[in-house]
């Protein structure tokens, strides 16, 4: 879950944690058009509309910037889809999607096509701003199965699918290494399986932390979407899966908080939660590992599109990459990181569809990780083609153990902005030490409770 970026308390945006940054941008962008170029296997259906036409579509802020989904989306359409289809997209730019194409749509200006962010899309589509697919889909005979099915019941309501997605990840369950810190002590890890617990973890992260030259063992993600990894780890959950519960009072989502908190209270291995995971953001969270001070960290596969991109410069050290550990009984945890693109049904509603296939296409898909725009696309055909393995072994790893992602769990009232705000700002307290876990939990399921007896929003 999320909200927009703030300081102090304040949540980032899932879109703000999983931009990554490239050195081959342009050679991506390069191999993009080649590979969509006549008799590319991956090329997109040919358009059942051509231009020339001009479709406004709403989109990430930062299409200047030379990282990020914006930019990509900005390089690649001009480059390759607009000389195909004399389609020609203007860009409208929002830090806030949903908010944007609420106001514009007031306004009686809607984008013809736009992105929105999983957690809105059935608020959004419930108040009529995307229109369903489902007939677009049926009549080009176009195959949605091919994206992981947790992403489509995201972008979905009713039965009706209101997006494809453009991006898709398996949460902050990806484990970043200093294979220096850990070769010096003698600590194998095994990269290639993944195959270690959480009790192999505290034990290494206790050899590797020197709290007096300032080097730490473990510094976890600490975002909403994170702190459900760990939750989900030990059996828990934020809300039953009716989405008419909350269930973080739980003896298994109060067992995945503790072991948070034990990091730093009671094993040791990690200096300052609050730090990590409130106010400073990923950049305070990954600062002492890119300085080479800290053994292990976590993040989504973002961390392998920008930590191994070709010429980068963050990472002086040998980077590792393999999957979070298991909990001892062996369970492991996911969550399911995505965005989607839906039409408006304005006039425009045929060239907007051919955009939205182009831009979700396995060959962006993949291609996009090269060109910084972070994640890749939601889809198995994706995560296991052989460039990604090239790039680092663990998108194949990732897609092998898991096969996709689990669903997220949402408020069946559509109050999933309510539900957040009475969530995740409480849990700076329990990493500063000010409250206990069973206070937290118990506090944050009355508030979120009373917010899931509220009629539909």
């Amino acid at each position: 879950m999320a909200s927009n970026p703030s300081s102090g308390s304040g949540r980032l945006t899932r879109r703000q944690y999983m931009s990554a940054a490239s050195a081959a941008g342009v050679a991506g962008a390069a191999a993009f058009a080649t590979a969509c170029g006549a008799g590319g296997g991956s090329q997109p259906a040919a358009p059942t509309q051509k231009g020339p036409v001009t479709i406004d579509v709403l989109t990430y802020a930062g299409i200047t910037n030379p990282t990020g989904r914006g930019q990509w989306f900005a390089k690649i359409t001009p480059q390759n889809f607009t000389p195909q289809t004399q389609i020609t997209v203007n860009w409208i730019e929002a830090p806030d999607l949903a908010q944007k194409i609420i106001t514009l749509s007031a306004g009686g200006t809607p984008p013809d096509a736009g992105n929105f962010e999983d957690f809105n899309a059935q608020a959004l589509a419930g108040k009529g701003l995307y229109k369903p697919l489902d007939d677009l889909i049926k009549r080009d005979k176009f195959d949605k199965n091919v994206f992981w099915k947790t992403a489509l019941q995201m972008l979905s309501l009713n039965g009706k699918q209101y997006g494809l997605s453009n991006h898709g990840n398996f949460g902050e369950n990806v484990m970043y290494v200093n294979l220096d810190m850990t070769r010096k002590a003698g600590i194998d890890v095994p990269l290639a399986t993944g195959e270690w617990t959480t009790d192999q973890l505290i034990d290494w992260s206790k050899k590797l932390t020197r709290a007096q030259d300032g080097e730490w063992g473990f510094w976890p993600a600490l975002y909403n979407y994170s702190d459900m990894t760990y939750i989900r780890l030990f059996g828990g959950d934020l809300l039953s899966q009716d989405g008419k519960k909350c269930v973080i009072d739980s003896a298994e989502a109060r067992a995945g908080l503790q072991w948070v908190y034990d990091l730093q209270y009671k094993f040791q291995v990690c200096e300052n939660l609050y730090a990590a995971g409130n106010g400073g953001g990923r950049d305070a969270m990954t600062g002492g590992f890119k300085q080479g001070k800290q053994a292990f960290v976590n993040w989504t596969t973002g961390g392998a599109a920008e930590w191994k991109a070709p010429g980068q410069t963050a990472i002086k050290f040998d980077l590792g990459i393999t999957l979070f550990p298991k909990h001892p009984s062996g369970r492991r945890s996911s969550i399911i990181i995505t965005h989607g693109i839906g039409v408006t049904g304005t006039s425009k509603q045929d060239a907007a569809w051919e955009w939205i296939k182009f831009i979700t296409s396995k060959e962006n898909g993949v291609q996009q990780v090269f060109g910084g725009a972070g994640s890749p696309g939601a889809r198995p055909d994706v995560w296991e083609d052989p460039r990604l393995a090239q790039r680092d072994p663990i998108f194949q790893l990732s897609s092998k153990t898991f096969k996709e992602p689990a669903p997220e769990y949402l408020p069946s009232n559509n109050t999933y902005t309510d539900v957040n705000n009475a969530t995740w700002p409480k849990l700076p307290d329990l990493w500063q030490n000010k409250v206990s876990v069973n206070d937290v939990t118990s506090a944050i399921a009355r508030e979120v409770n009373a917010i899931l007896q509220r009629p539909p929003a």
